[in-house]
């Protein structure tokens, strides 16, 4: 399996539109992501990423029906290799 590094999150995550990028940054755990601008979200959702920050449990799902499930996936498996999770 190719392993990810946070440099090809960060890539992807860049390449997102903004209403797309709250809606990941909602499914990983960011709290009240339209509270965020843009380059402060892509903090929270890097620092939640390499575990130097903790998500919070999203209860609903609307908010992330237009993430980037394998994105999300990646930045999930991502944080588990990083701190065991």
């Amino acid at each position: 399996m190719n392993e990810l590094s946070i440099e090809d999150i960060k890539a992807r995550l860049d390449q997102l539109k903004i209403f797309e990028l709250r809606h990941t940054a909602r499914a990983i755990g960011v709290e009240r992501p339209t509270a965020y601008k843009r380059d402060a979200l892509l903090v929270k959702i890097l620092a939640i990423t390499s575990g130097t920050d903790t998500p919070v449990p999203c209860e609903s799902t609307v908010g992330t029906l237009f993430a980037d499930e394998q994105l999300v996936k990646d930045i999930l498996a991502y944080r588990k290799n990083k701190i065991g999770e």
